[in-house]
């Protein structure tokens, strides 16, 4: 007898596709303002308060999405729906709490980088550096939060410590992330249909350690 249907590799391949489209769909949904802002609005330095506003509902929906993708890479299998809007739910203030304080980090440190920029200001290369390392503070501290309850002050140290702890995985998700942006500027209408759930599901495979040694620390601590 044949392999059941469900167990061929085309099934699974669909399935996945499903759930990775699905995902990013509500993705794009819960941040439609974002999209609708970032296609309309001029992307200049004039209107950067605009695109912070419309940014903010952007943690809770990554944080959803690398639940979802982190169920998927645990079970290999996932109810999108429920499995994401329950995370959606679950995960909301939290991510808030941390999003805006790290949101408007960024965004102090995208107007510093502006200004000193045009006045060829010497603590210019510092803002950029400081504005890099909010970026892989932000590679830890969502997952972190899909996963575990922490504490805001123990979320930054937690995700500071990680990104030395585990450096190689660190590399490995900032390239993985780069290379998702070229896919997408050279394939972007086929790539936005999957991009979001494709890239929280290769950080959330590549964390799979990283998570489970935290997640041992934190039980014994």
């Amino acid at each position: 007898m044949g392999k059941p249907v469900t167990d061929r590799p085309a099934y699974t391949m669909m399935k996945y596709l499903y759930y990775f489209f699905l995902t990013n769909f509500y993705f794009i949904l819960c941040n439609l303002l974002f999209f609708i802002v970032f296609f309309l609005a001029d992307f200049v330095f004039e209107n950067i308060l605009l695109f912070y506003l419309t940014l903010i509902p952007t943690g809770p929906a990554m944080t959803a999405v690398l639940s979802t993708m982190g169920k998927l890479v645990r079970e290999k299998d996932l109810h999108v729906t429920r499995d994401f809007f329950k995370a959606y739910q679950v995960n909301f203030w939290p991510t808030i709490k941390y999003w805006m304080i790290q949101l408007t980090i960024m965004l102090i440190l995208a107007i510093d980088i502006g200004y000193s920029t045009n006045r060829s200001n010497v603590f210019s290369p510092v803002f950029f550096i400081l504005l890099i390392v909010s970026v892989f503070i932000m590679i830890y501290a969502f997952p972190i939060i899909s996963r575990f309850e922490v504490k805001m002050k123990n979320l930054f140290i937690i995700s500071m410590y990680a990104n030395f702890k585990f450096f190689k995985v660190t590399l490995l998700n900032i390239t993985s992330i780069i290379a998702f942006g070229i896919i997408y500027w050279t394939f972007p209408s086929i790539s936005s249909l999957f991009l979001i759930s494709l890239i929280g599901y290769f950080v959330m495979f590549n964390l799979q350690k990283p998570l489970k040694y935290l997640e041992m620390k934190m039980s014994k601590g």
